[in-house]
């Protein structure tokens, strides 16, 4: 949750600390792109706050813009600094019993009695070693596994330009087929129309030979 620091930073539109904040003629500020994104969805160049009308280019408030950047560059630097939830202090030991950080105050309290103690950055790099020793056989499986994957990849796609090979034969084959067939369709037809022709003609003249045979008798 924002603090009521954070929040006076705050701009009334996007909830977020000022980034480029513009002031209007009725003195509310608010970040320049949220103002034009608020102003591209209504007629007016109205304030989002007092609903005044206002100039389309407000100009930029540096004094808050300064004051802003300060304030994230101050949360920021707070940030990266861990502290004790306890005593507010900075972390600056390591207690190997509890596996945990903790501050000078709390390695004298009754939670910590008798426990070791070591530098939290020698702590760090103690446990850094033992993370590298306990990745490496990880990252020796994964570049296995990584290798296996490019040969599985490499004969999918082998299938792949193999079956369209294949595709493209047998397409050919049975165009070829196809043609063949067309070809011995049209030479049996033409066979049997010629077969038929001569047998038609065959029996013409046997039928004229028995006309002429039945007129002479």
């Amino acid at each position: 949750m924002a603090s009521r620091s954070e929040e006076d930073l705050c701009c009334s539109v996007c909830k977020e600390v000022f980034r480029d904040p513009v002031l209007l003629s009725c003195s509310h500020s608010f970040c320049k792109d949220c103002l034009k994104r608020w102003w591209r969805e209504r007629p007016t160049h109205e304030c989002p706050v007092c609903k005044e009308i206002s100039v389309y280019d407000p100009p930029l408030n540096r004094a808050l813009k300064n004051l802003c950047e300060s304030f994230l560059q101050e949360r920021d630097q707070r940030a990266s600094e861990a502290l004790c939830s306890l005593q507010y202090e900075k972390l600056k030991l390591f207690c190997l019993d509890h596996q945990q950080p903790a501050c000078l105050a709390c390695c004298a309290s009754e939670k910590h009695t008798n426990h070791r103690f070591r530098p939290i950055d020698e702590a760090a790099q103690q446990h850094k070693k033992e993370l590298q020793e306990t990745l490496e056989p990880l990252k020796k499986k994964l570049k296995v596994c990584e290798e296996v994957q490019v040969k599985f990849d490499q004969t999918a796609e082998h299938i792949k330009v193999q079956a369209r090979h294949t595709e493209r034969q047998i397409k050919e084959q049975f165009k070829k087929l196809h043609q063949f067939l067309a070809e011995e369709e049209e030479a049996r037809l033409a066979a049997l129309r010629e077969e038929e022709e001569q047998k038609s003609g065959m029996m013409k003249e046997k039928m004229e030979a028995l006309s002429r045979e039945i007129a002479a008798l």
